[in-house]
This record gives C-alpha cells, sequence and structure tokens, in this order.
C-alpha cells in the first residue's frame, strides 16, 4: 500500500541488524582474547582482584593487552565512531560497569579475578546482542505480517467496489456493509496483533531504552510505522462503509 513508512522501517531495521551483528562478533572476538591473557596471580593478592593500582605506576602488561583487544575488536566495529564515539574507559564502563572498567583502566593487573569477569561480562554482552537480533527478526516478521493484511484488506475492498452503488439492491447494499464491516475487523485484529508484539518488546528491553519503536525508528518519518499502515487502511474502509451507509438510506 502507497503512502505507508514499512519501507523505511525496514530499511532502519536492516541497519540495526548489522551493527548488532557486527557488535556481537566483536564481543565474542574480545572476550576470546581476553581467556587468552595470562593473568597476574599477584595482582588482587594484596587489595582484591580489582585493586587499583597508585598514582605514576605505569599501566600493567596485562591490562594493556586487555586494552588493545578491546580496541581492535568493540571499539573497530565500522559504527562505532557515529553510534558512540566513547574513549575507552567510558566504552567499558557502559557496557561491563564502573567496577570492572576501573579494574582494567586503574589496576594492578589482571587478577584471575578480574579476567573472569571480563570474560563473564563480554559473554553477557554477546547473549544480550542476540537478545535484541532476535527482537529484530521478530520485528521484521511483524511488519511483514502487517503489509501482508493492509494488502489483502485493500484488495478485498478493491473488489467489493466492482459495481456502482447505485445499481445494487437494498439486500446487496447489506451484504457489502457486512463484508465492509469483516474487512474493519481484520484491521482490528491485526493491529491488537501489533500491539502485542510491541508490549513483548518493551518487556525484553525493560529498563535499556525509553522507547521501543522511538529506539528502532529514529531515523523514520514515524515512530510506530506498522500501526500508522494499519490505521490508513482502516480509514479506507470507514470511507467506504460511510459510502455504503449513505447509499443504504437513500435505498431504503
Amino acid at each position: 500500500m502507497r503512502g505507508t513508512h514499512l519501507d523505511d522501517a525496514r530499511e532502519s531495521l536492516g541497519r540495526e541488524r548489522r551493527r548488532c551483528v557486527d557488535e556481537k562478533a566483536a564481543f565474542r572476538s574480545f572476550r576470546s582474547a581476553v581467556t587468552d591473557v595470562q593473568p597476574s596471580t599477584a595482582a588482587g593478592s594484596a587489595a582484591g582482584p580489582l585493586a587499583v593500582k597508585t598514582v605514576g605506576r605505569e599501566t600493567p602488561p596485562s591490562l594493556d593487552a586487555v586494552r588493545r583487544a578491546y580496541e581492535r575488536t568493540v571499539m573497530e566495529v565500522p559504527h562505532y565512531e557515529e553510534e558512540y564515539g566513547d574513549a575507552y574507559p567510558e566504552s567499558l564502563a557502559a557496557e561491563f560497569g564502573d567496577e570492572i572498567a576501573a579494574g582494567m583502566t586503574a589496576g594492578a593487573g589482571l587478577s584471575p579475578e578480574l579476567r573472569r569477569a571480563v570474560v563473564s561480562a563480554a559473554a553477557n554482552a554477546v547473549r544480550e546482542r542476540q537478545e535484541f537480533l532476535d527482537l529484530l527478526d521478530a520485528e521484521f516478521e511483524s511488519l511483514d505480517e502487517v503489509e501482508d493484511g493492509v494488502e489483502l484488506v485493500v484488495g478485498e475492498l478493491s473488489s467489493l467496489d466492482d459495481r456502482p452503488l447505485s445499481a445494487r439492491s437494498f439486500d446487496e447494499l447489506l451484504a457489502l456493509r457486512e463484508d465492509v464491516l469483516a474487512l474493519r475487523d481484520e484491521l482490528d485484529e491485526r493491529a491488537w496483533e501489533r500491539q502485542r508484539t510491541l508490549a513483548a518488546h518493551r518487556r525484553t528491553l525493560s529498563g535499556l531504552v525509553p522507547s521501543v519503536t522511538e529506539y528502532l525508528y529514529h531515523d523514520v518519518d514515524c515512530s510506530h510505522p506498522g500501526l500508522d499502515a494499519l490505521a490508513s487502511a482502516r480509514r479506507l474502509v470507514e470511507t467506504a462503509l460511510s459510502r455504503t451507509d449513505r447509499a443504504i438510506s437513500t435505498t431504503a
């Protein structure tokens, strides 16, 4: 159906999906690289696994190795500067939390405990990206279902308009009215299904983004492209229903 934002929405989803795939691969590579870094058993022996180094001490080689791994994986995804642009410490804090970030940037070295924490946090980042990919795939499917429903209803509505209303009998007009109402019910059911999908998205991303649709479609002229397409089709149905009702009133 012309005039909808579904194509733009799918383009936005595709761009987000490519970025998510890149990030998932980057965190997976980073996790693998960290497991290859030899920890220092003395790093946290005196003050715990995330011991803070004294002022002026050079960064331990193990933490340098972790930093290089992070910079050539996570910070090297094609969209990093455009999407984030954070420096190394800020990126660590955003992804892994302040405690791990402090240990990796100001710690006495990569203790076994810190390495386990970093590997676990990277694995969680991979898992989060996969969950988001699943959401994006579900969103693609939902938009396709919306488009299929809209095209079906618009096609059915067009087929019902094969004869002028003035050429139909009263009973034919009543039957036509029932058919148009059925199309409206079909759109309403698809709108409810779309709302249920969005509610599931909100539960998945609870606490991560304030608005799922605004996050996914911030660069699209419509923040609810699926519902907007259904609403546009419903307006066509309502117009057809009004025309039919007027014809019935003049025929009775």
